[in-house]
């Protein structure tokens, strides 16, 4: 997953750090010359120094090519244009913003950003519970970290034919159905996965981003 952070500092920083421990393929925009240094010298993203407002800033920063836009500014106004921009030039798939005036995140929904909330903890959150696509998608939290997910296998499937206890699922994930042409399976280590099986997960949202990228699930 590739993602664009918008706006150094404090909140820029933790949430870089925490995507690349999470496996994110990470680009940071910041316009004052020291924090770009900062980020680059001590966390392994790719750093545009520029006004992240502008479409060449985003562009350089690899937005067409990008699965999330989060723009965590000090500044509503910059963070809802950061997201229209990339939304509107880019298409890209999610722009996330972080809105310092809790009064003002209804109106950012409305104006096109799907993700306007306060606090960099439940911006990681909301990112996580956004694996959501045609292979993979949440149907039930349990818990605030985990979450039921059903994944359907793809048609070319790298895995086809091996048993689960030899794919080496991630921790914090645990497989607890398949259904193969309409029937139901309850998995053991010996199961064999093969193409188009749904199966059931119990797991993390960071585990779930795991299987996705493990399994080569496309969107």
């Amino acid at each position: 997953m590739r993602a664009i952070i918008v706006g150094g500092g404090k909140v820029g920083y933790y949430l870089a750090k925490t995507l690349i421990e999470r496996n994110y393929d990470v680009s940071v925009i910041e316009i004052n010359k020291s924090v770009c240094q900062y980020f680059a010298n001590t966390l392994d993203v790719t750093v545009v120094r520029g006004d992240g407002s502008t479409a060449r800033a985003l562009k350089k920063a690899g937005a067409e090519r990008c699965d999330n836009i989060i723009a965590v500014t000090g500044e509503d106004e910059v963070n809802l244009i950061i997201c229209q921009m990339a939304k509107r030039l880019y298409q890209v798939k999610k722009t996330i913003a972080k809105v310092n005036n809790p009064k003002n995140v209804d109106t950012i929904k409305n104006l096109g950003v799907d993700i306007a909330i306060s606090g960099t903890d439940n911006i990681i959150r909301q990112m996580e519970r956004e694996v959501d696509n045609s292979r993979i998608k949440e149907l039930m939290p349990i818990s605030e970290k985990a979450s039921v997910f059903e994944v359907t296998l793809p048609e070319n499937f790298d895995y086809s034919g091996r048993m689960i206890a030899e794919i080496k699922l991630p921790e914090n994930c645990n497989i607890i159905s398949i259904t193969r042409n309409g029937e139901l399976l309850i998995p053991r280590g010996g199961t064999k996965l093969v193409s188009n099986d749904v199966l059931l997960i119990v797991s993390t949202a960071g585990a779930a981003n795991e299987v996705r990228r493990m399994l080569k699930l496309k969107k």
